[in-house]
């Protein structure tokens, strides 16, 4: 299992044996029943000569199939004339037909040829150069030198084709397929892989961290799958840098950072040139045949060294627990208290993580509550995601375009870029709310703002825009009144997504009463995403 050899009981299941190895339930696992040694031929042959042996590849055409019938009157012939341009092995007599044409000869190229156009003196010649002769057969090619070239220049005329050996090769033929069913009863010499490691590569921070964030969880998806590679298509058209590009062989790992589908994650079963627009993030070291045989659609389970760093969303107490067990100092910084929140992270990308991390903490009734609509406004709410980074973590950021006093309306800095694509979706209906959350669409010139009402109205939305303009993402679920005191333009303000056991504020319509006390939820300095 997993390349460690096992003994179990007779009868034993695979899930008997799956207690502590990595796998998540319902993904699937390769298994491969043992297999049988089988010697086979090859269209390889093996030419034996006084000075050394060099190999042969026939091509499959009709001039390969009358080499091999004719291969056993060539052995204890001898090399009977050599030129610049080739190579010549004879005479043996042949029934190959007469042509007077001139073709193509291609260095290393092996074919035959006619002595004075007679085949009764029929040789089997090896192109040193290339170059364009007759030779009394219809190009006569049956195949290529491919190995012991260096040969070739030693033969002279007192040597000879001493044998001519197939090339046999030895394969284990196995019975392997891919399933969800830990029921199988196991067999002897059963090879079986629950999961597929991947080691990262220092070298690509920012594209590692796509890849952490897409395989958090432990599972990755297999979205696309073609004879060269398997793919995620998850999380796609982030903002990445051009990290390190190498030959993706057999087992590399990659993620595309430019272009349609920025983002997609690749593994390969073939090798593939070099790139620009892939970077390296790994090497698969467990799981190549999980891979292979995972079909379009499949839910395999993922591990990586290292695996990811991310403190953000735990309390001060959790993340010092969490960065001790993988041999990581804590630095305290903002809030420091046990049960405060982690709202920032210092360094953020996992492969810059050395020896310690600063994790600065907030009082967690200073960070917003928001409940997105997915339901209604898909591509609105993945655009607030990705603007503000909680796609990728659980405390995002916004920062602050206008508030004022008195104002019906906060709003937000958004993404213009981003923005140009975003269609109408859900709107407000006879009214916008107090407390609801929304987003200037394509249609507007402020395109991507985002916007918390703050009155009620029934002409306009969270962002000021009329209700073709707007729109409704979703729900302000904490106190309206701590989000905005002491609030100014430019300030950066944390956020996180509403989960089950939160507390709804109820937020009511008519004049904004602020507490005294101390409350603000603005962010001592800029967010540190990598990618948006």
């Amino acid at each position: 299992m997993n390349g460690v050899k096992k003994e179990v009981p007779e009868g034993s299941r695979i899930r008997d044996i799956l207690n502590g190895e990595p796998y998540s339930e319902g993904s699937i696992l390769a298994v491969s029943r043992a297999g049988e040694e089988i010697l086979s031929e090859t269209d390889e042959y093996e030419i034996v000569t006084q000075k050394g042996s060099f190999n042969i590849r026939l091509n499959g055409t009709i001039f390969a199939e009358k080499w091999k019938k004719l291969k056993d009157d060539i052995v204890g012939v001898g090399i009977r004339w050599g030129t610049n341009k080739i190579l010549a092995v004879g005479s043996f007599p042949s029934d190959l037909p007469v042509d007077r044409e001139r073709h193509d000869y291609m260095r290393y190229d092996c074919f035959f040829s006619l002595g004075g156009f007679d085949n009764r003196s029929t040789y089997m010649m090896i192109a040193r150069i290339n170059h364009t002769a007759g030779y009394g057969v219809n190009d006569g090619i049956f195949g290529k030198v491919t190995k012991g070239r260096h040969i070739l220049n030693s033969l002279d005329e007192d040597d000879s084709i001493m044998a001519i050996n197939p090339v046999v090769v030895n394969t284990i033929e196995k019975n392997s397929f891919v399933t969800s069913d830990v029921d199988i009863i196991l067999e002897n010499g059963m090879a079986i892989e629950t999961y597929i490691h991947v080691k990262l590569n220092k070298n690509s921070p920012v594209s590692c961290e796509q890849f952490l964030v897409v395989a958090e969880n432990g599972t990755i998806e297999i979205t696309d799958k073609t004879s060269t590679y398997a793919a995620n298509s998850s999380r796609l058209n982030v903002s990445l840098v051009k990290e390190e590009t190498a030959v993706r062989n057999e087992g590399i790992v990659t993620v595309r950072n430019e272009g349609n589908g920025a983002g997609r994650i690749y593994f390969y079963n073939s090798k593939r040139q070099v790139s620009p627009n892939h970077t390296v993030i790994g090497t698969i070291t467990t799981g190549s045949e999980l891979l292979r045989l995972s079909p379009k659609g499949s839910k395999v389970t993922i591990r990586s060294t290292p695996q990811r760093i991310m403190t953000i969303g735990m309390t001060q107490r959790d993340a010092a627990e969490f960065l001790k067990n993988l041999g990581i100092a804590q630095s305290r910084t903002g809030l420091e208290s046990d049960d405060s929140i982690v709202v920032e992270q210092e360094p953020e990308l996992t492969m810059e993580i050395s020896e310690e991390v600063e994790t600065f903490g907030r009082q967690k009734e200073l960070i917003a509550v928001w409940e997105l609509n997915d339901k209604e406004s898909p591509k609105t709410t993945n655009y607030i995601r990705r603007l503000t980074g909680l796609d990728y973590k659980k405390v995002g950021t916004l920062k602050v375009f206008f508030t004022y006093p008195g104002m019906p309306m906060v709003t937000f800095e958004g993404n213009v870029s981003q923005a140009s694509t975003l269609l109408p979706e859900a709107t407000f209906e006879r009214m916008s709310n107090k407390g609801e959350i929304g987003v200037t669409n394509m249609s507007r010139p402020g395109k991507g703002t985002i916007g918390i009402r703050l009155e009620p109205s029934s002409e306009f939305g969270p962002t000021g825009e009329e209700k073709y303009g707007t729109n409704n993402a979703g729900i302000m679920m904490s106190d309206l009144e701590t989000f905005l005191k002491d609030l100014r333009d430019g300030d950066l303000v944390y956020i996180r997504e509403f989960e089950s056991g939160d507390e709804k504020a109820e937020h009511k319509a008519g004049d904004l009463k602020v507490d005294e006390e101390e409350f603000n939820f603005v962010s001592h300095k800029p967010p540190a995403g990598p990618f948006v």
